[in-house]
């Protein structure tokens, strides 16, 4: 239905594939995307399927053609495009900008080179109503304006559109900027509904509104006024007075208007509106204005509009705005207008970074107290008496003193000690405070929560923080989350263990949940895997894609082989591509390759393409123990058909292809429908010592608080046992 929504909202003559829909495609997120399109393309313009959305303005929509990317299938090419071609307007080829895109997924390390020369892309027609057999991605469709309405069953000739077309093909052919300007003058017109008729009448189609706001744009642009709005706070707390500052500069030839600025919210769920009279703005001169909102009490925290309600299971709750569902971001929290003559200004604070320059950021709604708890997720085994420490961070958002009380609030049976005082005093600060809960003396399996709530001295309450995405490559964004710990009770062994040393990973929150159930581990970083005495250490545990984090570690890689033939342990979690190539385990490993199953070779087809990895997208899918790993899953803990329920996410990545004999395999698992796979989880005896590699997820099922994982992860490390350490 999403998919569908999209489709209808944006209304593609032509529909792109890059996956089949099927398990050619590899794992299944790529099986998903490349379903959801193709089903998509079929259903999108049957009026019968989702007909809800008609509600949100969105009529069934019928795309002309369907493509496939035959990236991996050259044989299949029906169409070939070259991507190499210059986009004069932004000095880079398709292909470059296509790769520029690619590189922004800064997490994925998808970082691409920006190559000049030709670039083929190839393309397999699956699917053509257009009635033409033209090669041409165009052929047999109507690109025009009309053309669109008429394949939406509607009519966009008339005289008003019809002037717009011979206005735009003028200005086109006149682009000194006299005569644009006088075009300009006439684009006014049109859209007013002088001259041969108004453009605003009856019901417009999307493409109607789509060239209405463009030339809106460019009348507004066209104007030549500047117009800025700084705020002179970022995070603002309900009640407070915020101070925008408008600056409007002319820098054209002829004298200017601004007749009225209001600054409006439509993000705070709150009238919050201000306005300020116009100006007259002289040729290269500068009107300022200052304009002040009070911030409603009942302002609530900045939130995106697709978190607000609470997501269903997986499913996120859209909100009741259409224009909203489905969109990249929200409105901004404050929008200075300026009449008819100016494009809105989002109202953003601004600051001087010394090395940088200046810096913008987005206005967020925040809590006047931010409280926060520590652990969030936490799981406590099942005979574990002894008292655990929460945190409690308070940080202030208000520019003036705050005081009052902050406590736990606890399931029966459970304590934490009485509240605490605190008092804030400066915009910022922060202060920490600390319980120690005790458990009741009968302690049952099951989930219970533990929840920090601050009350002010007013009585207000206070139980949700502030977190913020921040990268040099994104918009930075804040959410809220309730200061609630999620507590797994569940019975957990942990093998006798002095130390265990880590080396962190991408993204790596292990060390920390380990630490959380007990395990004594110590972070090494590039001087203790260059020069320490690893022999400390009864296991060594490799975090997600360490040897990608860590650039000591494929130098030292033969310091940590000598350590597991000398009797140790070495855990090694999920790792990239260069891990399997350079040869870092003691034996032999393979990733990715050809599909398992090659049930299309030798029916006339090529064989199936070669995937990245062996993945298993499915939290849910069957697990399988394995004859071999009888040992590995027997103790502490018994490792039983509960200890995989729960898992998030995914099973597991990068599973290994192939293996050397010296590895054993301990658990099987695949998505439905996929071949087995047993790549999982290896266990290899390496002189006196033990060589694990996993491509099991724990690094998301740990801090997510699953205890069948870290029941699992504990007879992990209770192998340092059987090497001897």
């Amino acid at each position: 239905k999403d998919v569908v929504r999209v489709v209808r909202r944006f209304r593609p003559q032509v529909v792109v594939s890059i996956f089949s829909g099927t398990n050619r495609d590899g794992h299944g997120q790529h099986q998903a995307a490349g379903w959801s399109a193709r089903q998509a393309f079929e259903i999108a313009g049957d009026s019968t399927r989702f007909p809800e959305l008609a509600s949100e303005g969105l009529a069934p929509w019928l795309p002309r053609k369907l493509y496939l990317s035959t990236r991996f299938d050259s044989l299949a090419t029906t169409l070939t495009l070259e991507g190499g071609v210059l986009d004069s307007a932004v000095g880079r080829s398709y292909h470059q900008i296509a790769m520029a895109g690619r590189s922004l997924h800064r997490s994925q390390d998808m970082g691409m080179l920006q190559r000049i020369g030709p670039s083929k892309v190839r393309l397999r027609l699956l699917e053509n109503r257009t009635g033409s057999n033209g090669p041409a991605l165009w052929d047999g469709i109507d690109t025009t304006l009309a053309g669109m309405a008429a394949a939406a069953g509607g009519n966009v000739r008339g005289s008003a559109w019809d002037s717009v077309a011979s206005l735009v093909a003028a200005a086109r052919r006149q682009p000194d900027p006299t005569h644009l300007s006088a075009a300009l003058d006439r684009f006014a017109q049109v859209l007013a509904g002088g001259g041969s008729g108004p453009v605003h009448v009856g019901r417009p189609s999307p493409e109607q509104w789509d060239q209405v706001s463009r030339l809106e744009r460019a009348l507004k642009l066209a104007t030549n006024l500047l117009c800025d709005a700084v705020a002179d706070d970022q995070y603002i707390v309900p009640g407070q007075v915020v101070a925008v500052n408008i600056t409007c500069w002319n820098p054209g030839e002829r004298p200017a208007v601004v007749p009225l600025v209001v600054v409006r919210s439509a993000a705070s769920r709150s009238r919050l509106m201000q306005s300020a009279g116009g100006a007259d703005v002289p040729a290269g001169g500068v009107a300022t204005w200052t304009v002040e909102l009070e911030t409603p009490y009942a302002a609530l925290p900045s939130q995106p509009y697709f978190l607000v309600r609470p997501r269903q299971g997986d499913l996120y709750v859209w909100p009741d705005e259409p224009e909203m569902v489905a969109a990249p971001f929200g409105p901004p929290l404050l929008e200075a207008e300026f009449g008819n003559l100016v494009e809105p200004r989002e109202v953003t604070y601004r600051y001087r970074d010394q090395a940088v320059g200046e810096v913008r950021r987005p206005l967020a709604l925040v809590p006047r107290v931010d409280v926060k708890i520590d652990p969030d997720t936490l799981v406590w085994g099942a005979s574990a008496a002894a008292p655990k420490r929460f945190s409690v961070t308070l940080k202030h958002g208000a520019r003036d003193t705050t005081s009052g009380q902050v406590r736990l609030e606890l399931p029966a049976g459970w304590r934490a000690g009485p509240p605490r005082q605190f008092r804030l005093e400066r915009e910022d600060e922060a202060v920490l405070v600390e319980f120690d809960v005790r458990p009741p003396l009968r302690l049952a399996p099951g989930v219970v929560e533990v929840r920090a709530v601050a009350t002010d001295t007013a009585g207000r309450e206070y139980d949700v923080g502030v977190f913020a995405v921040d990268y040099p490559h994104v918009r930075p964004r804040t959410y809220v989350r309730p200061a609630l710990a999620t507590v797994h009770v569940a019975p957990l062994a942990l093998p006798r263990l002095g130390r265990v040393g880590y080396v962190r990973g991408a993204a790596d929150r292990v060390p920390e949940a380990l630490r959380s159930v007990g395990v004594p581990v110590e972070l090494l970083d590039a001087r203790a895997l260059e020069r320490g005495d690893l022999s400390r250490y009864q296991a060594i545990v490799l975090g997600p894609r360490a040897y990608e984090t860590e650039p000591v570690l494929p130098r030292q890689n033969p310091r940590l082989l000598d350590y597991v033939r000398r009797g140790g342990l070495v855990v090694v979690q999920y790792q990239q591509h260069d891990f399997f190539n350079a040869g870092y385990a003691p034996y032999p490993l393979t990733v990715g390759g050809r599909p398992l199953s090659l049930e299309d070779s030798g029916r006339g087809r090529p064989a199936r393409p070669p995937i990245s990895h062996d993945r298993v997208t499915d939290e849910g899918a069957p697990v399988t123990h394995l004859l071999g790993g009888r040992a590995v899953l027997a103790a502490p803990n018994a490792i039983g058909p509960s200890d995989w329920r729960g898992w998030v996410q995914e099973r597991g990545l990068y599973f290994a292809r192939t293996w050397d004999p010296a590895y054993t395999p301990v658990v099987e698992t695949h998505d439905p429908g996929d071949t087995p796979r047993e790549g999982g989880l290896l266990v290899a005896r390496v002189g006196k010592g033990t060589y694990v590699y996993t491509g099991l997820s724990f690094f998301r099922q740990l801090p997510a608080g699953v205890p069948g994982a870290y029941r699992l992860f504990a007879n992990l490390l209770a192998l340092s046992r059987v090497s001897g350490s």
